[in-house]
């Protein structure tokens, strides 16, 4: 057992050393540039992203920047976020990017020691409050914000108003619980079946997805004990006083689908069933979701995009008209590039999100919500990004992320099995609090 802890100690250290003399001058395409390049002199560099949707934008921004900086020679690979961070991993030993994704804690405390400080970046003087607090260390932000995403209520807005219900009736908890009270005495009536054949319930809740019936949902609860990720990455337990506001969210959802009365089913319900073969095909009036979801019902059914809006993550008496809002994504430089590849790189990231050619394809073309205050009056192609950028501005936000600081895999695989075991009537709500409460401080200790 010894020699395997030395082994395994061995590899480690391998892996470290190989990691750190990673991020050399060498470039995605094997160039090699000299540290100190002048200016106007040709460079490459590669990066190498998790946000594999926002391809086609990245590269028409590539293309953009290129027809204005010809010395610059930008590589784009992309993998998808399932397995991104073990692909990354094996990149950084093969052939480390210039310019790589990055998520959460565990990203920077294995990257940590070849991350560029970006403290100095102009880009990072219009970042939005708070964005860019989990890339801090130290003092020094190691990572620039990319986009923000937010989640709450996407309904029909339509489908709502064709049911009497004034969508701006349900920016309360209590005026969504009336809004969709009435749009499901009228499913259950026949009244809305002329105008809407497909129609069943007003909501789906596919408690399959973990992150759905954990990360999300218990994200309310987390906020109750910790107003950042960072916060409760720093906790060794977990108050658990928020645990009353999850159920108040989870029965919500559950008793608005076709299995309220049979609960134990929606931990077979999956995303693709909610969204491609409910939402969007308007099988269901709404589902807990955010504005990653445009695409998809875009590519299913454009017209039904065009219908929906967002409600905000109610919670009565706490979070009545806010949106569930975080930044989700960011990019970070190797610091063991070239002088020449690391200037190319930040010059390349202000351009993007200050340039106003820059800023539009970010909007128009990646789709996505900037954490940043300079963007003036762009307008978001889709109104589930638009809803999310006005909450923004107008303030109406609370932390959607603080569960990314909880203990590695606690959300889904504590927090979100407890509460399938909750509807399949396997577990009372006291042993869901009290389990996640206990598996917090396990997991939290085992992960030090």
């Amino acid at each position: 057992m010894k020699m395997r802890k030395a082994a395994a100690l061995g590899m480690a250290v391998i892996s470290i050393i190989s990691l750190l003399a990673g991020c050399s001058s060498k470039s995605g395409t094997g160039a090699d540039i000299s540290a100190g390049a002048t200016e106007g002199e040709k460079v490459t560099i590669t990066i190498y992203q998790s946000k594999i949707e926002a391809n086609e934008g990245y590269q028409k921004a590539i293309e953009a920047y290129k027809s204005v900086h010809p010395e610059v020679t930008i590589n784009l690979e992309a993998v998808t976020g399932n397995d991104f961070a073990a692909s990354l991993k094996a990149k950084m030993q093969s052939d480390p990017p210039t310019i790589f994704s990055v998520g959460g804690f565990q990203d920077l405390k294995d990257y940590k020691d070849i991350l560029e400080d970006l403290s100095d970046q102009p880009i990072l003087e219009h970042a939005l409050e708070g964005t860019t607090d989990m890339f801090t260390q130290d003092g020094k932000v190691l990572a620039v914000p990319l986009y923000m995403e937010g989640y709450g209520f996407v309904v029909n807005r339509q489908m709502f108003e064709d049911a009497g219900v004034e969508f701006d009736s349900m920016m309360t908890y209590e005026g969504m619980k009336a809004g969709f009270d009435t749009l499901k005495a009228k499913i259950e009536s026949g009244e809305m079946k002329e105008k809407y054949p497909f129609l069943e319930a007003v909501m789906e809740y596919p408690t399959k997805e973990l992150w759905i019936a954990g990360d999300h949902d218990v994200n309310v609860a987390l906020t109750h004990d910790f107003s950042t990720a960072k916060e409760a990455y720093d906790a060794d337990t977990l108050p658990g006083t928020g645990f009353a506001d999850y159920k108040t969210m989870v029965d919500f959802q559950a008793g608005y689908t076709t299995n309220a009365d049979n609960r134990a089913n929606l931990n077979s319900v999956d995303y693709t069933t909610s969204l491609e073969g409910g939402l969007a095909i308007e099988r269901v009036a709404a589902i807990k979701q955010g504005n990653w979801v445009a695409p998809a019902v875009e590519n299913t059914d454009p017209e039904v995009l065009e219908k929906l809006d967002m409600l905000p993550y109610s919670v009565p008496g706490y979070s009545d008209g806010k949106y569930f809002v975080g930044v989700s994504g960011y990019w970070a430089i190797c610091n063991k590039s070239s002088d020449a590849q690391k200037e190319a790189a930040k010059e390349f990231i202000n351009w993007l999100y200050s340039d106003p050619e820059g800023q539009k394809i970010v909007v128009e073309n990646c789709k996505f919500v900037p954490p940043y205050d300079n963007f003036g009056g762009l307008q978001a192609t889709d109104p589930l990004a638009q809803r999310i950028m006005d909450a923004n501005n107008a303030g109406n936000t609370m932390n959607g992320w603080v569960y990314s600081g909880a203990p590695n895999t606690w959300g889904q695989q504590a927090a979100g099995v407890m509460v399938q075991k909750y509807l399949a009537g396997e577990a009372t709500w006291e042993e869901v609090t009290a389990s996640s409460i206990e598996q917090w401080k396990s997991m939290r200790a085992s992960q030090k």
